[in-house]
């Protein structure tokens, strides 16, 4: 198929077994709650890794492909989380 490769280096933990259908699906009823979306991996053993993914507006991408601004939203976010805010008085601009 082409795709990305993705290396690993984690401990899984085996939490359910399932069986295919006639049809080859898979169900995985209670697992992924919440989740819509997964990519899904295979390794030269055969052992699949489903992994969940999110989709971002591309209007929104450019703040996870921008470290700076990531890492200062999130310091942003740190800080009034801690109460460290202050008010802004517009008109001292």
């Amino acid at each position: 198929m082409g795709g990305k490769v993705l290396k690993i280096e984690d401990e899984f933990e085996e939490i359910a077994t399932r069986t295919i259908d006639d049809r080859n699906r898979l169900t995985l009823g209670e697992l992924p709650k919440g989740l819509k979306r997964v990519q899904i991996y295979k390794n030269d053993r055969g052992e699949v890794l489903l992994r969940p993914v999110v989709e971002i507006p591309a209007s929104e991408a450019w703040l996870f492909e921008n470290e700076e601004a990531l890492k200062s939203v999130k310091k942003g976010l740190k800080d009034a989380s801690e109460g460290k805010i202050s008010k802004l008085n517009l008109n001292d601009l």
